[in-house]
């Protein structure tokens, strides 16, 4: 299974079920089997995933039912081999890509999302999973998330704030971490340590 099937796999099992193999959160062995758990059910429930973005909708209303269409936007994870990788991070000794977002990135992943350019200011050009956490800058991480709190862009930077400060600590792992990041998706208000964010 490639990468990209792996990760849409993963985000199909929670949006179908919302549960996390046991061990996930402790192994490498662990975390390649949770992101290939749900191989059949990525490709039977990606269609059913995707929200089309209208271009009168108030973004803040928006936001609350919006999520990424997983067959496009799988999610991925920096490599060394990366040509955006910079180093490693954390105790646990992750991979880290900087942020290098094109102009044509954006209007790839704008169009297939249906979102003209004049409604870009609108919505952040998201990393999937955060670069903090682990992700890259490819197309297969990028896609248009409305702003709104704390449904869209506002919730989401506050759950990827709270896992870079757990996982530069070392008390929650980049398995987790990503876990985290798709089943914020599920439940907009869940936080890395299971509970809910506090209003700011």
């Amino acid at each position: 299974m490639t990468p990209r099937a792996s990760l849409a796999a993963l985000a199909a099992v929670f949006f179908l079920s919302w549960t996390v193999p046991a061990g996930a959160q402790s192994s490498d062995d662990s975390f390649a089997q949770a992101l290939s758990a749900g191989a059949d059910a990525a490709s039977a429930g990606a269609a059913s995933q995707r929200r089309a973005v209208a271009k009168e909708a108030i973004p803040e209303l928006l936001a609350a039912r919006v999520s990424p269409d997983f067959s496009f936007t799988p999610g991925h994870l920096c490599t060394p081999s990366d040509p955006n990788f910079d180093g490693y991070r954390y105790p646990e000794h992750i991979a880290h890509c900087r942020r290098n977002v094109t102009e044509r990135m954006k209007e790839i992943v704008a169009a297939h999302y249906g979102v003209p350019k004049s409604d870009w200011g609108n919505y952040e050009f998201d990393h999937l999973i955060p670069l903090a956490v682990g992700g890259d800058s490819s197309i297969d991480n990028l896609w248009p998330q409305p702003h709104g709190n704390p449904d869209g862009s506002q919730g989401k930077d506050r759950l990827e704030d709270q896992l870079y400060h757990e996982m530069a600590a070392g008390s929650i792992t980049q398995a987790a971490a990503v876990q985290q990041i798709y089943g914020w998706f599920q439940n907009p208000a869940i936080s890395a340590s299971g509970g809910a964010l506090a209003a700011r």
